[in-house]
């Protein structure tokens, strides 16, 4: 390992080397290792001849990093991204599509009558309906589609490579098994959803703030005609 890091290590280059790498053990649990070595003399090329070097296990330190990382991007009620890595997510997507010119489908969400739920039967079941509603969506959409919760009772669900003419399929699955959730449940209310929808079009893009203010806009639209 130390021989592949520094063949190409010259003079010109700091004499101290750092770099972490995986290693598999023979009960084939992988660990990281953090490796230092420091150049000890060169070829008359001006290549690393001889070093001496270290090694040490990180696999504690790497697990803590990974978790601290994972926490900064999940929503830590429902387990769904939340909602600056969703946004992060987004523009990610967004940029994707350009570059491939696929379309990209935007919903954005709410649950009618919430806070109805939180101030009849308490905040705890109001918090059993958004873990609801979120294990709902990941049983009806696609592995690459993406869910985030935006705040509260909102979430964005992100659909690449669908258009407007996928919404009244998705509308239907999601219908489908939202009323299976609710005879399941069999709760004195029932989980209703406002829908509101938006497209990236490669051809006629906009910008993500934008395509998320007319989700939302069309999504309000929805719960009014409702009343």
């Amino acid at each position: 390992m130390f021989c592949k890091k520094f063949k190409n290590v010259s003079k010109e280059k700091p004499k101290i080397i750092r770099y972490e790498f995986r290693i598999k053990t023979k009960s084939g649990k992988w660990k990281w290792i953090l490796g230092r070595g420091n150049v000890v003399s060169y070829h008359s090329t001006g290549k690393a001849l001889r070093f001496l070097g270290t090694h040490v296990d990180i696999s504690q330190q790497k697990e803590a990093e990974e978790k601290l990382e994972k926490l900064a991007r999940i929503d830590s009620l429902t387990g769904c991204f939340n909602r600056g890595y969703g946004l992060e997510l987004l523009d990610r997507q967004i940029k994707l599509s350009h570059r491939s010119k696929s379309p990209l489908l935007l919903a954005f969400l709410d649950i009618d009558g919430f806070k109805a739920i939180n101030d009849n039967f308490g905040h705890d079941e109001g918090d059993k309906v958004l873990k609801e509603v979120v294990k709902l969506f990941k049983s009806t959409l696609r592995e690459i589609d993406i869910i985030c919760r935006m705040g509260g009772d909102e979430f964005l669900l992100i659909f690449p490579e669908n258009s407007l003419k996928d919404a009244p399929l998705i509308r239907e699955r999601l219908n489908k098994n939202l009323t299976k959730l609710n005879h399941s449940l069999n709760k004195p209310y029932k989980i209703e959803l406002s829908i509101g929808l938006s497209e990236y079009n490669p051809d006629n893009s906009q910008p993500m703030d934008e395509l998320i203010r007319i989700a939302d806009e069309r999504m309000y639209e929805e719960k009014k005609n409702k009343k």
